[in-house]
């Protein structure tokens, strides 16, 4: 079952345009799943009603292709994910196996940066702005490094900045170039069975009569005391409220907060590949009393900066008395 939920939560990741570069395996069955429009906290009918349709094809292809298991009636899964900005590649590429000749394309996404600078399926990408895709090897579980250095540098760079990419195609060396537009995603609580699908709210019957707080990821952290920004996927299993907030208003009492770390890659010493192979949330306790704001940081752990599976941990390090109202 652990196997059938890490493809089903790949499959449904790809699905909502998760990432401009999209890796297939050759076990993912949704591999070649149209992305969707991002969707704004004032969605349209229309467009919930396009998530749900695409959504259900979604889980269609999966059951039909065996991906959600024998009893798929039983499957349990929850999937969170953060409001975040992704650039639109627009590139399918094969990461089920190393190749020490670069990156293959196996498909281009219509209107993606990738087709208006002349990509093709079948291409093979040697070079990302100037960075060689070739003979990188790869990782400790044996997984193809080039494709991972690919979406990092295209995932770095600016809206509007250029993109060059170096690809070999009938024999023929090419140097494309175009720039890159980002898509911005909003944070999502997607929840498979018996579990409903949760929403934050802004208020309760228990904070009326009790009183509230704030816990908040706002980044003033001091980093010579090795604390970074942090970003709360959700409080309590729920979304903590629209993009773009950093501050949250939550009842008096006991808390659970899934935080995940924003680390500069400067402070960490290993791979942005190993990073992103490697990235999780961790659960963070907070007991909040009324009228008092808790700040959340990512604490690096310096003696195990090098450890991409524990180099850091959630931490309240600060609390202001404020009125909360």
């Amino acid at each position: 079952m652990k196997t059938n939920r890490l493809l089903l939560r790949t499959a449904l990741i790809l699905a909502i345009c998760q990432s401009g570069v999209a890796f297939a395996m050759a076990d993912n069955a949704a591999a070649n799943t149209p992305a969707l429009d991002a969707i704004s906290a004032q969605a349209p009918a229309s467009t919930e009603r396009a998530l749900h349709e695409e959504m259900h094809r979604t889980l269609l292809r999966l059951a039909e292709a065996g991906t959600l298991g024998n009893t798929p009636e039983r499957l349990t899964l929850d999937v969170t994910e953060p409001a975040q900005r992704s650039n639109n590649l627009g590139l399918l590429v094969d990461s089920s196996k190393a190749t020490a000749d670069g990156v293959h394309v196996l498909g281009v996404t219509p209107g993606g940066s990738a087709e208006r600078m002349g990509v093709r399926t079948g291409d093979l990408v040697t070079a990302v702005n100037a960075h060689s895709l070739q003979n990188l090897g790869v990782d400790a579980e044996q997984r193809p490094l080039a494709p991972g250095v690919l979406k990092n540098s295209v995932d770095q760079l600016k809206d509007g900045e250029a993109l060059q990419l170096a690809v070999q195609r009938d024999g023929k060396s090419l140097a494309l170039n175009a720039p890159v537009h980002a898509l911005y995603l909003p944070a999502m609580r997607l929840q498979l069975g018996a579990a409903a699908l949760l929403t934050a709210s802004a208020g309760s019957a228990t904070e009326a009569s009790s009183g509230c707080g704030r816990i908040s990821e706002f980044d003033v952290a001091p980093r010579q005391d090795n604390l970074h920004r942090a970003v709360i996927i959700s409080i309590d299993g729920k979304l903590p409220g629209p993009r773009g907030q950093e501050t949250f208003r939550v009842p008096v009492g006991q808390h659970t907060v899934e935080v995940a770390e924003a680390i500069e890659s400067r402070y960490i010493s290993f791979s942005d590949v190993a990073r992103t192979s490697n990235r999780h949330y961790q659960k963070l306790s907070l007991d909040v009393a009324a009228n008092t704001t808790y700040f959340i940081a990512a604490r690096l752990i310096p003696d195990k900066r090098t450890d991409p599976k524990a180099y850091w941990e959630p931490a309240m390090w600060k609390q202001n008395a404020e009125t909360c109202n």
